[in-house]
């Protein structure tokens, strides 16, 4: 019995035995001031995917780490401010075959949205001391992710350096379509890039652009499509709260009469026009990112992970670490 499990059972905390943890990597560390704490708070975060895990977990693939952050973009940051971080939430587990990165919603429930990495697409993986995380794929796209903590921080990149050194040394380079591929939320599946329907299951998806379509619309009405219900809320709120602020704007100008009127009605249409382009292009950019499901799939998904098999050439017949 390792010490880690030691500590596990001291705290009272049991993980799903049928999830293949390495436990010694996943709580590297089990002694010093606010240890426990941060124990427990990752057994919360696992307890919110452990279900969804199992149906994705492949044989002999094992998870060496699981770490929550918050994806960071600047547009997003600067026009939604707090609220870009409730849409943004991304749980990391880092397992001997891939990269797993799973959205999740405020209270750490897995939403909509899951890719897949493969180590050999990740070019950097490095963390900083101010709590974020960069990676930088092969196809160019650069990801950044704040909120880790310290121990997340230096043990992620070390995972990923040892990953990265077994597959040089098998020659293990599995053929993907983009560097984080989209999986079906439904059965879990790889979509490629630039599909919206899954060849597996029959899941549809919106396109960025229909979603965008409604967001240009009515503000907010693309987001309620992706599941972001408070984001959503608090943009029609926003939109509503202007319409009343311009609508007096405009109707003290038609008041004053003359060409005050129309110079009122002119600013009026021009902010609504720029809050309705503005939303718009944040929805296109954060539909961008993942999958968001359309209707019903042709078929329910399996409950359990598929058992896949093959040669050293088979990206599901995972290396050891």
């Amino acid at each position: 019995m390792s010490n880690a499990t030691d500590k596990l059972e001291e705290l009272g905390i049991q993980l799903d035995s049928q999830l293949p943890y390495d436990v010694d990597r996943m709580f590297p560390k089990l002694q010093g001031w606010g240890v426990k704490g941060a124990i427990k708070q990752k057994h919360k975060v696992l307890q919110k995917v452990e279900p969804l895990l199992k149906r994705m977990v492949l044989r002999d693939e094992k998870i060496l780490y699981v770490a929550k952050g918050i994806q960071v973009k600047f547009s997003e940051q600067y026009f939604l401010g707090i609220w870009a971080n409730l849409i943004n939430q991304t749980v990391f587990v880092l397992t001997n075959l891939r990269l797993i990165m799973l959205h999740v919603d405020g209270s750490g429930n897995p939403h909509n949205m899951y890719w897949v990495i493969y180590y050999s697409q990740i070019t950097t993986f490095k963390g900083s001391w101010t709590g974020q995380v960069k990676l930088k794929l092969e196809d160019g796209l650069k990801l950044v992710f704040s909120g880790f903590k310290g121990d997340d921080r230096k043990q992620m990149p070390t995972i990923f350096q040892e990953c990265v050194e077994v597959y040089r040394q098998q020659g293990f380079n599995p053929q993907v379509t983009q560097s984080r591929e989209n999986l079906c939320p439904n059965c879990l599946a790889v979509v490629p890039k630039g599909q919206y329907q899954c060849g597996e299951c029959g899941q549809n998806f919106y396109t960025p652009s229909s979603l965008a379509g409604r967001s240009l619309i009515f503000p907010s009405w693309g987001d309620f499509m992706m599941g972001h219900t408070v984001l959503a809320c608090v943009e029609l709120l926003g939109y509503v709260a202007s319409w009343f602020f311009l609508v007096a704007f405009a109707m003290a100008g038609f008041r004053e009469g003359g060409i005050e009127g129309l110079v009122a009605t002119c600013i009026f249409l021009f902010f609504i026009a720029i809050e309705h382009v503005i939303d718009s292009a944040l929805t296109f950019f954060i539909a961008k990112k993942g999958l968001t499901p359309k209707g019903k799939p042709a078929q329910v998904a399996a409950t359990e992970a598929p058992v896949l098999t093959g040669d050293a050439s088979n990206p599901y017949n995972p290396p050891p670490v």
